[in-house]
């Protein structure tokens, strides 16, 4: 590769350097095939990094693509919300610009920015409405591949389930915040139980909505 290509080095979602989740942006990705993308990805090995494209579509201002060190992703919420940082630092967005929609690989995926002194200072990326796929009826199974107790996933009544805002996951519920923090997943158990089920075994979430000391609500 012959040609050189910049990158932006981000941390998103703290005010801290080398804090939270890094990420990796090249702002203007032109010329590079998927198959080198790929490989800057693996080479860097953040969790994700994005290559911004012109626009291949009139309802999108931008293309970007997102990969992990061993795929490329149809969407992704940090890399999105770091690449608008990214994009308004370069100047790429304009300074005050309220609304600036990315086109992904799920189709036209909107960002809307707050500005203070010429500097974006927050940013609100608006997902696709939850897609609820396949139930796990085998609770035994999915206690397993979450390493709880499957009475911790019975007392909360509602079921283990793939949900998809863009890339699927499961999510299995439990009763407490503690059976939550105790969870140690199994990785042979969870991809048996996504075959069993026929859910995409991309990963799993475990949650509680046990309402405690702070204001979360899950």
């Amino acid at each position: 590769m012959s040609q050189r290509y910049r990158y932006l080095h981000l941390d998103v979602f703290t005010d801290r350097r080398f804090g939270r989740n890094p990420l990796a942006v090249f702002p203007r990705a032109e010329g590079l095939s998927a198959a080198q993308m790929q490989a800057i990805a693996r080479e860097i090995n953040f969790s994700e990094s994005t290559f911004v494209l012109p626009n291949e579509r009139p309802d999108t201002d931008i293309r970007m693509r997102i990969f992990t060190p061993i795929e490329e992703m149809p969407m992704a919420g940090h890399p999105t919300v770091g690449s608008t940082f990214a994009l308004a630092m370069e100047g790429i967005i304009p300074a005050g610009r309220r609304q600036w929609v990315f086109g992904l690989n799920i189709g036209p995926t909107p960002v809307d920015l707050d500005w203070d002194s010429g500097e974006a200072r927050f940013v609100w990326m608006t997902q696709k409405r939850p897609a609820f796929g396949n139930v796990v009826g085998d609770l035994a199974l999915a206690a397993r591949a979450a390493g709880v107790d499957e009475a911790a996933i019975r007392a909360t009544g509602l079921p283990v389930q793939e949900v998809s805002c863009g890339v699927p996951f499961v999510f299995v519920p439990l009763a407490t915040r503690a059976a939550v923090d105790a969870a140690c997943a199994d990785g042979a158990a969870f991809g048996a139980m996504c075959r069993a089920a026929g859910v995409d075994d991309h990963g799993l979430f475990v949650f509680s909505t046990e309402s405690g000391g702070d204001a979360a609500t899950v």
